[in-house]
């Protein structure tokens, strides 16, 4: 049996074996744009994984790590937005979804965009920045609700500021559109 998805492009990504023929900006945008974060347990009306990104970007400090940081959650647009909980129960039974993200980022979503792998620096500055990112949507999201997980990172000093989802959807195109024109694949 084959296990596939089909995108909003029509095209069909196949869990499998992932390829960057599978992989499109718009599909990126469109679906991560529509896909809320912390199990839809928001504050807001809606907090999405686009926005999410965005945020993660913001609180890079090397600007190279842009495209990186704005296409680090894009297999949530297949997979959805797992907890990292529920990520680290999959792995007990046996599903190492952290490790399939991870290849899947390797050998199609980069390559898609032509992106090299990213240096250890990059990817450091990356999942720093995650780190920060989830603090401050720990703050301002789900407003701490959590009793059994509190953030190590410190949160960024300024308050999100909720988008609409049309709205996160043209930031997010643009910002992405701008961190991959030096590479060249922009669709």
């Amino acid at each position: 049996m084959t296990f596939f998805v089909t995108l909003s492009s029509g095209r069909d990504f196949h869990f499998a074996n992932p390829t960057p023929a599978m992989i499109c900006l718009d599909d990126v945008v469109h679906h991560l744009s529509r896909e809320n974060s912390w199990y839809n347990n928001v504050e807001a009306v809606s907090f999405t994984v686009a926005q999410h990104s965005l945020l993660v970007a913001s609180a890079c400090r090397l600007p190279q790590s842009l495209p990186y940081a704005l296409l680090h959650d894009t297999l949530e647009m297949v997979s959805r937005d797992l907890s990292t909980p529920f990520k680290g129960f999959l792995l007990s039974l046996g599903a190492d979804i952290i490790a399939w993200e991870r290849r899947a980022l390797r050998d199609a979503v980069w390559p898609a965009f032509g992106l090299p792998h990213p240096t250890p620096e990059i990817a450091q500055d990356v999942d720093k920045a995650d780190a920060i990112a989830m603090a401050t949507e720990h703050r301002d999201v789900v407003k701490g609700r959590s009793s059994s997980w509190r953030p190590t990172a410190k949160p960024l000093a300024m308050p999100i500021k909720f988008m609409t989802q049309p709205r996160v959807e043209e930031v997010f195109k643009l910002k992405l559109q701008s961190a991959l024109r030096p590479f060249g694949k922009v669709d």
